[in-house]
């Protein structure tokens, strides 16, 4: 009875069909050892079946690549050139290159890392490390990974397998070296701090002289400012001053002409008048006026005596001013032919009395 059932249960188990999960981030290839053996078909993330394995030798089988990018790490010993030891972590990235994986699983296997990409990895990286002293390896490490990724990809090239690139984890050195390194770190960086006061100060003092430079600028323009302002203003004033100049000449000038014009009109109205007035003076006024002289000549309590009549001037006695002749009851002498004007002579009085006296400005008869 027991037999029945292990016979009963390998038979259920023997006729169940068998399968493989790829997973995502990995790729496939059939390996079928009883027609064809690893077929070229790449195969995709997913589920497959296989064929059962009861009671055969031989089963089909799946080789599962992974073809992300992974990271390996090596940890190196060398030397630089100085022959000083190094201990150095490097990391290489790299994956397969999916349209050679049937190359790559009948050429080198699945196992191609330890196969290929190690060794060759640690032996690029020594060479190229003991091209270049330590100093080198603290300055320039970019330029160090190219040229070790340069390297690899040279020694792997038609292995069926990229990388990405190379990078340097670390680097520890003998500790003699650490300890020069450390202090040449430290005079470095004292070096540095006192390059940078002295950079600090002198930039301090740079940014004086020019914000002094720039003041006197300013202060330069300013004052070229303000002369040009004046002399605007000089201008305006000068200018402002002539108008008035002129303003005042012309008003002068019309002044003046007015004035003369005044003046002319004045003394041509003074001659109009003085002819007017000559026009209209008779002999008899002017008589009068002769008397009024010679009164205002004695003065108050003056006596004037006249001689001769004949020796008193013309003037004096109009032929027309008394109707009847002379004063006195003489007879008038015929007018005269108008004599020429001669120059007035001083009266010379006549001891002989003749005529009426003049007593106190008046004429007695």
């Amino acid at each position: 009875m027991r037999k029945l059932v292990f016979c009963a249960i390998a038979l259920i188990v023997g006729s169940g069909c068998a399968g493989s999960v790829i997973e995502p981030g990995h790729r496939g290839l059939m390996f079928d050892p009883k027609q064809t053996g690893l077929k070229h078909e790449i195969l995709a993330p997913g589920y497959y079946s296989l064929d059962s394995c009861f009671m055969r030798t031989v089963c089909n089988r799946i080789d599962d690549f992974d073809i992300t990018y992974q990271t390996k790490k090596e940890e190196i010993g060398t030397t630089s050139t100085e022959g000083l030891g190094m201990e150095l972590k490097v990391n290489v990235i790299f994956r397969p290159i999916i349209s050679e994986l049937y190359e790559l699983d009948t050429e080198i296997g699945p196992n191609y890392y330890d196969e290929v990409i190690g060794p060759e990895f640690r032996s690029a990286a020594r060479g190229v490390f003991a091209r270049h002293s330590y100093a080198e390896l603290q300055k320039n490490n970019d330029k160090i990974e190219d040229e070790i990724e340069t390297e690899l990809r040279k020694r792997i090239k038609g292995k069926h397998v990229e990388v990405a690139s190379v990078t340097m984890e670390s680097i520890t050195y003998a500790p003699e070296i650490q300890q020069a390194i450390q202090a040449k770190l430290v005079g470095e960086q004292e070096a540095a701090k006192q390059k940078t006061a002295l950079e600090s100060d002198a930039v301090r003092k740079k940014l004086e002289l020019e914000y002094q430079a720039e003041q006197t600028k300013l202060k330069s323009e300013a004052a070229i400012l303000q002369k040009e302002e004046e002399k605007k203003i000089a201008e305006e004033q000068a200018s402002i001053d002539k108008i008035h100049a002129e303003t005042d000449a012309a008003t002068g000038i019309t002044k003046a002409k007015a004035e003369a014009e005044e003046t002319k009109l004045m003394a041509s109205a003074d001659a109009l008048r003085k002819k007017a007035e000559a026009s209209a003076i008779t002999p008899l006024m002017v008589q009068m006026h002769a008397y009024d002289a010679l009164a205002a000549l004695g003065g108050t309590g003056t006596t004037i005596m006249l001689g001769d009549w004949s020796h008193v001037p013309n003037f004096l006695f109009p032929t027309n001013a008394f109707p009847g002749g002379m004063i006195g009851g003489g007879k008038a002498k015929p007018a005269a032919a108008p004599a020429t004007p001669q120059k007035p002579q001083k009266a010379v009085p006549a001891k002989a009395p003749a005529g009426p006296p003049i007593v106190n400005g008046t004429i007695d008869n």
